[in-house]
């Protein structure tokens, strides 16, 4: 029981990151996730109402791509953990990768027209630009996100990271929810790409930054056996605790790929008396002052509770907040984005910290480090949540009748379509995050087992840098 206390109450000096490492690390994040909400919350509107692609094939577009590119995620993970370099096993694939992430990117908007190579060309265009963007995103982030969570074994410590990443977040989920509209409809298709060569270059410039300034601890790579994929594969699937964050991560990315999928048809069809940007503004606003009260609240449930109440509470705000939007009326429904918004901090930033405790307990029982290969499958596992998104939007268009535009012309809605636009973008998804709610309950690393855990843990991590030290001398 003294380690228990000992260990809620200091946090080790090699486990203290100071303000500039967390800065450095944290600002990546704003490049690669502006880009990739923009990816989920424009491609489907873009190839739908600009290059006017039929909603049938961006649904068999999305199917294509899951099945593809479900096994990049483990490749890349079981790759990341096998490689030992100067730099460690993270850093290199960040260097490497960043540029062809941020063509990728760019490559998805430029397709031809119809006119130019038809229907099933720009389908073509569409599903490939999708698999390069997915291997070069994946390459990146799995090494990016193994790296936040070796940085410090602590919780309390990478959810301090985590915030600061949550930061840079919110300017991106701004930019990614205000601009791509505004631009689309004031400066058009041209001035959509111009946009999206600015934000491929921020993103190439912030990973860079973190790749060039963030050290890795160099002990996980250079002492520690790794394990083989197929080995590696079994030992993460028969882990509990894997197996439930996973489903809350999977969870998580299908309402967020749902939501961004959604938010424009929302926003233009359910509210067609306002101006478009001006709602815009307002989700944005109530979103933000949410936020800012919530990560509060969550870091300090976090650090006097743990991480297991912080996000169970942040998945109950989080759901109650959707429904909210869902079922109350008008302009009024806008409210849940504040009950949304003030859960949002502990559902996207702490999924990584459950993700870190995950493979300390891992650590404990195999004797290695894998994180990446945890997120690898992981990613494996919840890859087809945002392709189930984009079936799920393409199915509810089609369901539900929505009106395709004629001649670039928006069309007025049914009441019943307008029906499925709430349904996708609140009730349906805030029933399913309360459903992921009730899962997590069963989240074993909490209190003295997470405690216990972590003691070993941090007994092995002496011995490895003894190791490591050894090493160094002997050559």
């Amino acid at each position: 029981m003294i380690i228990i206390m000992e260990f809620q109450k200091e946090i080790s000096p090699e486990d203290k990151v100071d303000l500039k490492n967390k800065f450095c690390y944290a600002i990546s994040s704003f490049g690669s996730f502006t880009i990739f909400t923009v990816f989920l919350s424009s491609v489907i509107i873009y190839y739908r109402e600009i290059l006017l692609l039929p909603s049938i094939y961006i649904l068999w577009a999305f199917t294509f791509y899951a099945i593809l590119n479900a096994i990049n995620g483990v490749f890349f993970g079981w790759i990341s953990d096998r490689t030992r370099t100067s730099q460690g096993r993270r850093i290199p694939y960040l260097k490497f990768f960043a540029p062809f992430l941020a063509i990728s990117f760019i490559f998805i908007w430029i397709s031809p027209s119809k006119g130019e190579i038809g229907v099933f060309g720009v389908f073509i265009w569409l599903l490939f630009s999708m698999i390069l963007f997915d291997i070069f995103y994946n390459a990146t982030n799995l090494a990016y996100i193994s790296l936040g969570q070796e940085l410090s074994m602590d919780n309390r410590e990478r959810a301090n990271i985590q915030a600061f990443v949550m930061v840079f977040g919110i300017f991106s989920t701004m930019i990614s929810l205000i601009l791509p509209l505004i631009i689309l409809e004031n400066m058009g298709r041209k001035g959509f790409i111009y946009f999206t060569i600015v934000l491929a270059v921020i993103q190439l410039i912030t990973m860079l930054i973190t790749a060039f300034t963030v050290k890795e601890r160099l002990e996980f790579s250079h002492i520690q056996e790794p394990l083989g994929i197929i080995d590696s594969f079994k030992h993460t699937i028969k882990s509990k605790s894997f197996l439930i964050v996973v489903f809350i991560n999977f969870c998580i990315l299908f309402i967020q790929a749902v939501l961004f999928g959604n938010i424009f048809f929302y926003i233009f069809y359910v509210f067609t008396e306002y101006n478009p940007t001006l709602i815009i503004i307002i989700i944005g606003c109530l979103i933000l002052s949410g936020l800012f009260f919530g990560t509060f609240y969550t870091l300090k449930i976090n650090a006097s509770k743990g991480l297991k109440p912080a996000l169970f509470n942040s998945l109950l705000f989080v759901g109650v907040g959707l429904i909210l939007i869902g079922v109350l009326p008008g302009i009024i429904s806008l409210t849940g984005f504040f009950v949304f918004g003030f859960g949002l901090f502990g559902v996207m930033a702490l999924i990584n910290t459950a993700f870190g405790a995950v493979a300390d307990e891992d650590e404990v029982k195999y004797g290695t480090r894998r994180e990446a290969a945890i997120f690898g499958i992981n990613s494996f596992i919840t890859k087809p949540a945002q392709s189930i998104a984009g079936i799920f939007i393409a199915f509810i268009l089609l369901v539900f009748q929505y009106q395709e535009p004629i001649n670039g012309v928006q069309q007025s809605q049914s009441d019943f379509t307008i029906l499925g636009f709430r349904l996708a973008m609140g009730i349906i998804p805030g029933f399913i995050v309360l459903g992921s709610a009730l899962i997590f309950k069963l989240y074993p690393l909490h209190g003295n087992y997470l405690a216990e855990v972590k003691a070993t843990m941090y007994q092995m991590h002496e011995e490895k840098r003894e190791k490591y030290k050894a090493l160094k001398l002997a050559k």
